[in-house]
């Protein structure tokens, strides 16, 4: 879809892991890039060219953004919950960010922006653990978790707004995302553990729950794919690459590409929340869209980008500081 240059695209969460990746790809493209997000992103003006506002979704940030460069003629709202523990050790919290900060934008839009085209993050986490194969986009949803939850509910306020106002709305379904900058979940804390001098590393679960590991530069080029065009529509895809692989196989590619000897073990037990199998079918992602990185090379560059940018900075911090 060719958007107007006089009109800017907005990224919501622009400063958290996906958000930043996908602002510099939409700068890259041309856009005007206004990024909104809970702090200060170091960065993301000098990366992208665009306007960033802090403290988080709000009417506030909201207007400040329209009164500054005017209605946007995209949203991509990224912003929400970020994990399904954090979920889980505040429900509210996570309620506020996802679904509360769906509805601040979605009704903005109803009244300065009816026309723009809209795509909501949302997580496979909607579709629970009830599945054993690749999962369809038209599967049921059965989620059980406050973050699984909360994403179904995001799904449905989207759907509302394009059937009562028609707001053009997309859902991009995520898997498991990872790449360089993230900063949670499996692959940062194992790479936290072997940069402490771990050798005899224990994993919960029992290393043989599948997920659809999809690298974020692929993952960013999806999310612009699916942008709703002019017509009122609602649609949802599925945001995986359909490349499964066990918790034990990405781990152990993890330690390869890290080097040194290390042992791999499991407790065998799950967390809470955490389904056995999420393997999206990739008949749910538009056609045409092909993984450009392979699973390998992914975690080895996540791999490098940690010890570059982790492990080397403390080191660099002190050599600033010495006399």
């Amino acid at each position: 879809m060719q958007l107007k240059a006089a009109k800017p695209t907005w990224v919501t969460g622009a400063g958290g892991f996906i958000g930043l990746h996908l602002s510099r790809f939409l700068a890259h493209e041309g856009h005007l890039v206004v990024g909104f997000g809970r702090r200060e992103a170091p960065g993301f003006v000098t990366t992208t060219g665009g306007a960033f506002f802090s403290g988080g979704v709000t009417k506030e940030a909201l207007n400040a953004a329209l009164a500054a460069h005017g209605p946007p003629a995209a949203v991509y709202h990224l912003a929400g919950g970020a994990t399904v523990g954090q979920s889980i050790a505040d429900p509210l919290e996570d309620f506020e960010q996802s679904v509360g900060s769906t509805a601040c934008v979605l009704d903005f839009l109803r009244r300065h922006a009816p026309d723009a085209s809209v795509v909501l993050a949302s997580s496979a986490a909607v579709y629970g653990g009830g599945h054993f194969g690749p999962i369809k986009v038209d599967a049921a949803l059965d989620p059980y978790s406050p973050y699984g939850y909360h994403k179904r509910m995001v799904e449905e306020l989207g759907r509302s707004y394009c059937a009562s106002y028609g707001q053009p709305v997309s859902v991009a379904r995520l898997f498991s995302v990872y790449g360089e900058g993230l900063r949670k979940q499996l692959l940062w804390d194992l790479c936290g553990r072997l940069a402490s001098g771990e050798t005899d590393i224990v994993l919960g679960g029992t290393g043989a729950e599948m997920r659809d590991w999809h690298h974020v530069s692929d993952v960013v080029r999806l999310i612009h794919r699916v942008l709703p065009a002019d017509a009122e529509r609602f649609a949802v895809y599925n945001g995986g690459a359909g490349a499964a692989a066990s918790v034990s196989t990405i781990a152990g590619m993890v330690l390869e590409a890290w080097g040194g000897k290390h042992r791999l073990s499991f407790s065998g037990e799950s967390r809470r929340g955490d389904p056995v199998n999420l393997i999206s079918d990739p008949s749910g992602v538009p056609e045409g869209l092909r993984l450009q990185m392979p699973l390998g090379r992914g975690i080895a560059g996540y791999v490098d980008w940690y010890r570059a940018e982790i492990v080397a900075e403390p080191v660099d911090r002190l050599r600033r500081a010495a006399p």
